[in-house]
């Protein structure tokens, strides 16, 4: 009876956390919802409107991160580990800017990075009604093709010449916005340290502090040629942060589960996390016996290995987090507290039927589909770009000849520009760094969809893996001549080639389509129906006053200087210091000093702040963002979290969860002391 008892105490404790709207730091908020109110009675200072403005006109975008413009001249500050993909693309076994870091020290210096862009937000609207109407009474199967029609129209209705428009999901389908960017497709690389300092102490230091990492490089946005002129850019600040200072950031956090329904990180703990995690740890084998074998394939592998080795560090945070029995409570319990609510309330209740149970029953199906659909469609030849062209020129000649509005989204109008950009990008090929993904993928396809699978068949044919991924990368795709001259060839130009990598992907690509159908039918399209009628009932439970799942698209969180407590008592300092860093140095790797940094010691010092923890709540997407202070002046570029901040993916523990950034302190410090880079120095100090 008692056990009982503390049970349902517990439980009301969970709820008591749940039953109001978010609280302290807690949030990754849209520019145009911003909890001013709460946050000034919460920290004693807010920002207004105007801050919010300019520093949305100031921080930008990059592929699979963020940045800020930090002069008038285009450049943008980010993260090393966010560049390391055109770093890697511009290196040579003769100039290894892996190794040796990149400086250029003029304008004409500055190297173009292949297939890359910067996106400015200009401006949002609501979307929402638009989308409602043109979904109103449609079947839950054919929910998300009609919704996907109208975000075409939409956004084809918007873009034109440089400015990208994007409808951006909001609250599981509560709120559909439209984003317009400013998008700089010529981008060019001007400052990246060495790799070993940027990341220096590697995998075991990622995800922990104290840090030492010289995590921050710089490009530049270029118009017609020329440096692009960005009035609208933010200051850098190169005082000293102080404990308990308010911080902000701003960027472009990647992805939340917050408002996901149990049923949903259900399957994520139990399937989709443990298949995951396994493949990365079985590629990460093979992507570092490839780069032992010489001083040119630790360089090619570096990206790649980088973002795989970081992959599985984060998602085996994330799996532990939902398998801690608290972890998932807090979950449960959010959910329940809703379920409770909306039996409370008439309408609510008529209005959500049984979402819960379809979203319950559409994780079925796909648990049904989960491999076929990752093999052959979500995550076919990942990570080679030589099958990625291939089936964006195959499907690219394909969709053309459609409407918008029945189109595969990534053919839009409105995104067929970025698809042809990647189809025309300059960029060397391994052909045997792309043999090792190709086999990889081919061989975990056999093994989770068996041999006598009649489409594995059709996609191996009589080969092993390892005998085709070796066939296919004699692709002429490596040549980008070859490759426009099958897009602009369209249909007929594919069906007549001869090269072995379409010929493949033309085999089976049908197989792909009808699998992805099939889940948007039976999975995609009832979920997210189910998920718009939860989001209303969350609205009228909760008011407007939260924040939505991160989208990759561009948030505010608030924060303040601080370490915290680990649960044995230890006390996490917020700061390191650069005395620190020599410190932690031992000569073996990842602990590994780069000549300049041994030179620079006399010089640099020891007492500056290196990289700093705060309780801003972020998540992957947010690297390379700017720590702001209440002047919105660039303080820090921000590159990973704490451990605790791995379940922020579900949850956000205000005790706990921390970001780490590189400070402007020792940002300064490295291009003054250690890089000699002054006049770019002089353009950050706006002299």
């Amino acid at each position: 009876m008692r056990q009982n008892l503390r049970a349902a105490v517990a439980a009301l404790g969970i709820l008591a956390l749940v039953a109001t709207p978010a609280s302290s730091e807690e949030g990754m908020w849209t520019f145009d919802n911003f909890p001013t109110a709460r946050m000034q009675s919460e920290m004693g200072w807010a920002p207004d409107q105007a801050w919010l403005q300019r520093v949305m006109a100031g921080t930008a975008r990059v592929p699979g991160c963020s940045a800020s413009i930090v002069s008038g001249q285009g450049l943008a500050l980010t993260n090393h580990h966010c560049v390391i993909a055109c770093v890697t693309a511009l290196s040579t076994t003769e100039a290894n800017y892996i190794e040796n870091g990149f400086m250029a020290r003029t304008r004409e210096e500055e190297r173009r990075c292949p297939n890359w862009n910067v996106d400015v937000l200009t401006g949002i609207s609501n979307v929402t009604s638009a989308i409602e109407t043109a979904t109103a009474g449609v079947a839950p199967e054919l929910f998300a093709r009609t919704r996907d029609a109208e975000i075409a129209r939409l956004e084809r209705e918007c873009s034109n010449g440089a400015t990208r428009c994007e409808v951006v999901t909001l609250y599981q389908g509560g709120r559909y916005a439209l984003h317009r960017y400013t998008r700089y497709t010529d981008v060019r690389l001007v400052f990246a340290p060495e790799h070993q300092m940027a990341k220096f102490g590697g995998d075991p230091d990622n995800f922990n502090f104290p840090r030492y990492g010289v995590d921050f490089s710089f490009l530049r946005v270029y118009e017609n040629g020329a440096p692009a002129v960005t009035p609208n850019h933010l200051s850098m600040r190169f005082t000293p942060l102080e404990a308990n200072e308010i911080v902000m950031i701003a960027g472009n956090p990647g992805r939340t589960s917050r408002l996901r329904t149990t049923a949903e990180l259900a399957f994520e703990r139990d399937f989709n996390l443990p298949w995951q995690i396994a493949s990365l740890s079985e590629m990460r084998g093979r992507l570092i016996a490839y780069a032992q074998q010489g001083p040119d394939q630790s360089r090619i592998a570096s990206s790649t290995l980088q973002s795989v080795e970081n992959s599985f560090k984060g998602l085996s945070g994330r799996r532990q987090a939902l398998a801690d029995p608290a972890g998932f409570a807090r979950v449960t319990a959010r959910e329940t507290d809703l379920q409770t609510r909306v039996r409370r309330n008439r309408v609510s209740q008529r209005e959500v039927g049984d979402a819960w149970g379809e979203i319950e029953r559409a994780q079925a199906a796909y648990r049904g589909m989960f491999y076929s659909y990752q093999y052959l469609e979500a995550r076919a030849g990942e990570r080679s770009v030589l099958f990625s062209w291939a089936r964006d020129i195959v499907r690219g000649a394909a969709e053309r000849s459609l409407p918008d509005a029945q189109r595969l989204p990534r053919y839009s109008e409105a995104r067929m520009p970025a698809v042809a950009s990647s189809v025309g990008a300059q960029r060397p090929v391994i052909a045997e760094f792309e043999e090792i993904q190709l086999a990889f993928w081919l061989s975990k396809m056999r093994e989770h969809l068996t041999a006598d699978n009649a489409i594995v068949r059709r996609v191996l044919g009589n080969e092993s893996p390892e005998a085709l991924a070796a066939r296919l990368v004699r692709s002429r795709l490596a040549d980008p001549a070859y490759r426009q001259q099958l897009w602009e060839g369209g249909e007929a130009a594919v069906a007549a080639s001869d090269d072995p990598l379409i010929q493949f992907v033309r085999a089976w690509d049908a197989d792909a389509r009808a699998v992805r159908t099939r889940y948007v039918a039976e999975v995609e399209g009832p979920a997210a129906r189910a998920h718009e009628r939860i989001a209303r009932a969350r609205f009228r439970a909760f008011g407007e006053a939260q924040y939505p799942d991160a989208t990759f698209s561009p948030r505010v969180s608030y924060g303040r200087v601080t370490g915290w407590t680990e649960a044995g008592g230890r006390e996490v300092p917020p700061f390191t210091y650069t005395r620190g860093l020599y410190e932690r140095a031992t000569g073996s790797m990842p602990f590994v000093l780069s000549q300049r940094w041994i030179d620079a010691r006399s010089r640099l010092d020891p007492n500056a702040i290196f990289n700093v923890s705060s309780s801003n709540d972020v998540i992957g997407g947010n690297s390379g963002s700017p720590l702001l202070d209440r002047e919105g002046r660039v303080v820090g570029a921000v590159f990973d979290g704490n451990i605790h901040s791995l379940g922020g993916e579900y949850f956000y523990d205000g005790e706990l969860n921390r970001s780490v950034t590189v400070a402007s302190t020792v940002i300064r410090a490295s291009l003054a002391d250690v890089y000699g880079m002054p006049e770019l120095l002089a353009e950050l100090e706006g002299r």
